[in-house]
């Protein structure tokens, strides 16, 4: 009879035999576990764990004959009969000469005899057998614990079955049992030692695994390996450590040696030598091995061992250990070269983060510095933000590790706002305000509060307009107390005064500091809002502010306007505390305009001693000295302004007007040239001009005309009318004469007011000639010739009147002439700068007046002669310096005849046209010279002439 037992059973069945198709130790190590599960699989059911567990189990051993017959059985024993003949089929290219492979796997078969209750031997061991076959060990055991059938053949084969059984059945207690018999008898094959170890070492007894492995035959690199992950798993590292210590296995699988690096990684935490003293046999356990060991001895501080692990392996590898290692030993530049390394591999930029800090804790700041400006500004870092802060951070702290190309490509705006916006804290930390200027200058609206804040700070004093826009749309963000106090004092500083005002007004007076509230009042009085300031000055002496010489000034601003008097004593009280110039000068100005100027002088005398060299307060000392009738003084002071600032027109023109009124018109002259000088040289007639430029044309001049009459000495006139009958002239050289022609020739000699005893009024010395028709009504005025010599005298300065006395004389021997004595007192009015009768610097067109009146009394004729004449025209230019004017003039002549002759009278209207032409201009004198010829008809109302009608040709001359 053939008994047949499961798979396991056969090995030891051929004990001791070796064939070509026998897994090795190793393999049958590692494929042990797997038909154990498929054993399990088997007695469970389960088809689909079953064929899984021993595929595996094949895979591992290929051309094990044991694989292929497990897998075969369990093929066949799901009913897969085809499969498990392929399985068999193709172990016998392995094995072909294998009986087994032609058959099912049997055990010895027994004799063919009938036993019935025969114990011999053979008997006991088909019974045995039977048993097994049935799954019943304890009676297969029985039969084995008969005296002396273990030690039969017999006995042994079924020992050796009923091991195999227990192992597949899970009976680990009776299967070391019966290893244990079979060790003791010498019969343990070498693969029941496998299991036997391989048991043991399930079984957690690692001490008697050590033993059978000490005995020998288990000294294989995998028994090695088998022990020590049993010691790791049992938590045993101080024994796992000593395990390995004396072992160098050479493992013929780079799995296997990767497993013991692990291993060796594991027992390191006590002995740190084993890592590091094992040698692998394959480049990429090397690898593993330094990976594992380096960050060990760095961080035990054993620098050499690291750096001998790492000099077995190329230089391009394990970058992020030599990184550490180079940081942990100083060496920055290398550490750096390695960083910039990792960061240059496929994804590296996410390293960035994690290497540039820790160069910077390393102390490395500037090679951290390098390789972040090496990435900036780091598109695509997902880490973009930290890296600009961790910049910012390396600004902060050594700025002067950023050189000026540094600092150069940092200031260059970048793309978007949202970068620009993590660029700025860069530059602030730089102290780059010029960077910060240039990345802010699109001033873009999403920009934040704080930034606009930032950008008004470095505006500051260099652009005060742009700092005041900043804090602006800072405080329009985020209005909070010191933005808007920020605010205030930028727009005070860039004379927005107005918006320095609302934002003070926008604050609690409970958040603001005394400072503020002295500010805040400045501004106020600043655009003249003295309650607003007054209230503010209430809450800083509520609040228990120093009420000191500031204080005390800046109330007497805001109480100026409604009560000067308290204004008087807040002054007093600011110069008590602290002489100050500008206290005393602002105190002289209300004294001043309380009608007191001599002490108003005496302020600004005691101001100018406090401040000697102050310009402006020197030309308000010499307007009060002007007013206490001081001009000499008063010029002193104005030559001080003016040589501080000679820029001052106004300055320079108050020096013109006060030499002229001293009579130094020499000085005075100087000064008008000056002032010329300040004004520019003028526009061309025809260029375009606005009236600002019209303005400064006319002062212009007007500083010209003053400035020839300044210079002139001499002045000659020549006129000479031409009529169809005889009429009566305004202005003539006779008045009260009446001609049908006349001529006059005069020259006047102006004296220097120095040599008059130095009074400014125009005295002038002149003579003329003049003839007229004669009473024969002659065309030429060439009859009855006359000489003139006398003084005007020109007493008002604002008016042009002129007192006249002349000896008269006849020239020849006429009967009409005769000696006499002329008292004269004539004005002219234009009544207006732009209706006078000079020539107009601007403007096509003019009109032009004069009013003129002349009293004239002749001593020895013992006549007077009375006249007024007014005269309207309308200039239009042709070229420079020439018009033509129709005009229109009204005439009134009254004379008182002598020795009660009566009174007569003549009234007139004239209409006529006249030509102008002035020339002789220089670039500080106006046109000195005029020549005009008009035709004029004249009717007359009233008159004592015989004629009411007359036309005229009228020639004038002056140079």
């Amino acid at each position: 009879m053939a008994l047949f037992v499961m798979a396991p059973a056969w090995p030891l069945c051929a004990a001791g035999q070796e064939s070509a198709g026998n897994a090795s130790r190793y393999q049958q190590f590692m494929v042990y576990p797997h038909r154990q599960a498929g054993y399990a699989a088997m007695r469970a059911g389960d088809e689909r764990a079953a064929v899984d567990e021993f595929e595996r189990a094949r895979a591992l051993a290929p051309q094990s004959i044991d694989t292929a017959l497990d897998l075969a059985e369990v093929y066949r024993h799901f009913g897969h009969a085809a499969r498990a003949q392929a399985v068999l089929d193709e172990q016998r290219r392995y094995t072909p000469a294998d009986p087994r492979l032609r058959a099912p796997k049997t055990v010895a078969a027994a004799p063919a005899v009938d036993c019935g209750r025969d114990n011999r031997p053979v008997c006991r061991a088909q019974r045995g057998f039977d048993d097994l076959q049935a799954g019943d060990l304890a009676k297969a055991q029985a039969e084995l614990d008969a005296p002396d059938f273990a030690r039969s053949t017999e006995g042994r084969a079924l020992r050796h079955a009923l091991v195999q059984r227990a192992i597949y059945l899970g009976d680990a207690p009776r299967a070391e049992t019966q290893l244990a018999e079979l060790d003791a008898s010498d019969k343990l094959s070498a693969d029941e030692r496998d299991q036997w170890f391989n048991l043991l070492l399930k079984l957690g007894k690692l001490g008697e695994a050590r033993q059978l492995q000490s005995r020998g035959g288990l000294d294989a690199p995998a028994y090695d390996l088998a022990m020590a992950q049993a010691l790791s798993n049992s938590g045993e590292r101080k024994l796992l450590a000593a395990y390995m210590a004396p072992r160098q296995p050479a493992f013929a699988s780079e799995k296997d040696e990767r497993q013991w690096v692990n291993l060796l990684a594991l027992a390191a935490r006590d002995r740190p030598e084993l890592l590091a003293g094992y040698t692998a046999r394959y480049p990429a356990n090397a690898a593993l091995q330094a990976q594992l060991s380096v960050p060990l001895a760095m961080a035990r501080g054993d620098s050499a061992m690291a750096q001998r692990m790492l000099s077995r392996l190329p230089g391009e590898s394990f970058r992020e250990d030599r990184f550490s290692l180079a940081l942990q030993q100083g060496r920055h530049a290398e550490a750096r070269q390695q960083a910039e390394a990792l960061i240059a591999q496929p994804d590296g930029h996410r390293l960035l983060d994690p290497l540039s800090y820790r160069l910077m804790e390393a102390g490395a700041r500037n090679e951290a510095k390098h390789l972040l400006l090496a990435a900036y500004p780091f598109a695509g870092n997902p880490r973009a933000a930290t890296l600009f802060a961790r910049l910012a951070v390396l600004a902060s702290g050594q700025p002067k590790l950023f050189s000026s190309d540094d600092r150069a490509r940092l200031e260059r705006p970048l793309e978007s706002v949202s970068l620009r916006v993590a660029q700025i804290p860069i530059l602030s930390a730089l102290r780059d305000c010029d960077g910060i200027r240039q990345v802010m200058a699109d001033h873009s609206p999403d920009y934040p509060a704080a930034l606009w804040r930032q950008l008004g700070d470095c505006y500051g004093n260099d652009r005060p307009g742009l700092a005041e826009y900043a804090y602006a749309e800072a405080n329009q963000r985020k209005p909070d107390s010191d933005t808007t106090r920020a605010l205030a004092y930028q727009a005070f500083s860039a004379r927005d005064y107005a918006t320095a005002l609302q934002a003070w007004r926008s604050l609690p007076a409970t958040r603001m500091q005394l400072t503020d509230l002295i500010a805040a009042a400045t501004t106020a009085l600043t655009i003249d809002q003295p309650a607003v300031a007054r209230s503010w000055l209430d809450t800083y002496a509520a609040q228990g502010g120093r009420q000191d010489d500031t204080y005390w000034w800046l109330r007497a601003q805001a109480d100026e306007p409604r009560d000067p008097s308290l204004a008087r004593a807040d002054l007093e009280n600011a110069v008590a505390m602290r002489p100050d110039p500008q206290y005393y000068a602002r105190l002289a100005a209300l004294q001043s305009q309380a009608g007191e100027p001599q002490q108003a002088l005496a302020s600004l005398q005691r101001a100018s001693v406090l401040a000697p060299d102050d310009s402006k307060l020197a030309a308000s000392l010499g307007y009060a000295y002007m007013q206490v009738g001081a001009p000499d003084k008063a010029v002193v002071q104005f030559e001080r302004a003016h040589q501080a600032n000679p820029d001052d027109t106004a300055m320079t023109r108050q020096l013109l007007y006060v030499h002229q009124q001293l009579g130094d018109n020499a000085q005075a002259q100087v000064y008008a040239a000056q002032a010329i000088d300040q004004l520019g040289p003028a526009i061309d007639a025809g260029s375009p001009s606005g009236k600002a430029q019209e303005d400064e044309d006319d002062q212009r001049y007007t500083l010209r005309r003053l400035h020839e009459d300044l210079g002139r000495k001499w002045r000659f006139n020549a006129d000479m009318t031409l009529g169809n009958t005889v009429s009566s002239a305004a202005n003539t050289a006779h008045p009260g004469f009446s001609y049908r022609s006349y001529m006059q020739l005069e020259a006047q000699y102006r004296f220097d007011p120095h040599l008059t005893g130095g009074d400014a009024n125009t005295l002038a010395a002149y003579a003329r000639v003049f003839a007229g028709s004669g009473g024969s009504g002659a065309v030429w005025p060439i009859h009855s010739p006359m000489l003139g010599v006398g003084l005007h005298w020109k007493p008002l300065r604002s008016q042009n009147i002129v007192l006249s006395v002349e000896q008269q004389t006849p020239m020849g021997n006429s009967r009409n002439t005769r000696n006499d004595t002329m008292l004269r007192a004539s004005g002219s009015w234009a009544f207006s700068p732009r209706l006078s009768d000079d020539w107009h610097a601007t403007g096509p067109s003019w009109f032009s007046q004069n009013f003129y009146v002349d009293i004239a009394r002749y001593l020895r004729a013992k006549q007077t002669v009375f006249t007024a004449d007014y005269q309207l025209g309308w200039h239009r230019k042709l070229v420079e310096g020439q018009t033509i004017e129709p005009y229109v003039h009204l005439q009134y002549t009254g004379i008182d005849r002598a020795h009660g002759a009566g009174y007569v009278r003549d009234a007139r209207a004239g209409v006529g046209v006249q030509w102008n032409l002035w020339y002789g201009e220089t670039r500080y004198d106006a046109y000195p010279h005029r020549f005009s010829v008009a035709l004029e008809g004249q009717h007359a109302f009233t008159t004592y002439l015989r004629e009411n009608n007359a036309i005229f040709l009228i020639a004038r001359t002056q140079w």
